[in-house]
C-alpha cells in the first residue's frame, strides 16, 4: 500500500505543500527587506531593531490584551453583528496606526518639509473614512438581517 508524496507531506507538516512553499517565500521576503534595512548606509539599524522588537512586545503586552477586551465587550452587546464592528474598526484601526503622525498633527512639519505643501486635514479624513465605514458595514448588516427576517417568515 502506496502512500504517495502528497500525503506524507501533509501528514508529517500537518498542511499542503503550497501553503509551506508560501511560508518559504514569505520568509524569504522578510529576510531579504530585513538585510535590506538593517544595513548601515540605509538608517540606523539599532533603532529599528528597537523599532521592530518594541512594537512586538506593545502588541504583545498592551494592545492584544485591550482588543481582546473590546471584541468581548462587543460580542456581549451585538450578538450576531460581531463581525460588522470588527472589520471596520479593524481597518480604521489599521488607518490610525500607519498615519498617526499626520491624523494626531504629531508630523506636519515633516510632512511639509518632505512635500513641500501643507498636510491636509487628516483628523477629518480618517473620521470621515472610519464612519463610512461602519455605515457601509451597518448597510451591510440590515440587508442580511432583514433577509434572514424573510426567511424566518415563509
Amino acid at each position: 500500500m502506496g502512500v504517495t508524496a502528497r500525503v506524507r507531506t501533509r501528514l508529517r507538516y500537518g498542511a499542503s505543500i503550497w501553503h509551506l512553499a508560501g511560508h518559504a517565500l514569505a520568509f524569504a521576503a522578510i529576510a531579504y527587506a530585513l538585510s535590506r534595512l538593517l544595513q548601515p548606509s540605509v538608517g540606523r539599524p539599532l533603532g529599528i531593531l528597537v523599532w521592530l522588537i518594541g512594537g512586538a512586545v506593545l502588541h504583545d503586552l498592551v494592545f492584544l490584551p485591550l482588543y481582546s477586551l473590546a471584541d468581548r465587550g462587543v460580542r456581549a452587546a451585538s450578538g450576531r453583528a460581531v463581525n460588522h464592528v470588527r472589520v471596520p474598526a479593524a481597518i480604521s484601526g489599521a488607518l490610525l496606526l500607519v498615519y498617526f503622525p499626520l491624523i494626531l498633527a504629531k508630523a506636519p512639519a515633516t510632512y511639509e518639509r518632505n512635500t513641500g505643501r501643507p498636510p491636509p486635514d487628516y483628523l477629518a479624513r480618517w473620521l470621515a473614512i472610519t464612519g463610512g465605514l461602519f455605515a457601509a458595514s451597518g448597510a451591510v448588516w440590515a440587508v442580511r438581517a432583514a433577509r434572514a427576517a424573510r426567511r424566518r417568515r415563509r
